[in-house]
């Protein structure tokens, strides 16, 4: 594997993680504010360990591993988009342009939901790839704004606070008067 990928992982793993647990858990907040009687961790925990025969104490378990699983996943997939991506060097076009990632990432991650849920539970309840799936979710309605929220704080968590935290530490030169401010 390129050392250079490796790297970039190795550098942003720790933003990574706490954009996925930021994301994974203000969307479950999104969920309840947004009046859902369950939200999707409680639901996809149930209907795999009702479709598996699992034992019904591991509905909360599975449910919230697969979670912040897929959290992990579409963090960890945009943040390695937004590093390799031949994007603009100076930061104002360059934190338009990672906008504009989290933008697509929310519209096809919403257009993917109800087919990703359907496979995700029939697969891990032990039933295989299913024979029908669901269509597209095409709606502009909660489901994309609550993506739209989880992308906004992968980009907020995996762009901007990285890059200030980097900006700062290089304005801050040893012996330079402003480090003593």
């Amino acid at each position: 594997m390129d050392t250079r990928f490796l790297a970039l992982i190795k550098k942003r793993l720790p933003w990574i993680a706490a954009a996925a647990a930021l994301g994974g858990t203000g969307f479950l907040i999104g969920q309840a504010l947004g009046g859902f009687p369950v939200n999707i961790a409680k639901f996809m925990g149930s209907q795999i360990v009702r479709q598996g025969g699992y034992n019904e104490s591991l509905a909360g378990i599975i449910g919230y591993t697969v979670h912040f699983a897929v959290a992990t996943s579409y963090v960890t997939l945009y943040a390695l988009a937004v590093s390799l991506a031949p994007l603009p060097k100076q930061r104002t076009p360059r934190w338009i342009a990672t906008a504009g990632v989290a933008l697509l990432f929310a519209w096809f991650s919403t257009l993917a939901t109800a087919p990703a849920i359907a496979i995700t539970i029939s697969v891990l309840s032990g039933q295989g790839f299913p024979a029908s799936i669901p269509g597209l979710n095409t709606s502009l309605g909660f489901a994309f704004w609550n993506h739209l929220a989880f992308f906004s704080i992968a980009w907020l968590v995996t762009v901007i606070v990285p890059a200030t935290l980097e900006s700062r530490a290089t304005a801050v030169q040893p012996n330079s008067a402003s480090s003593l401010a």
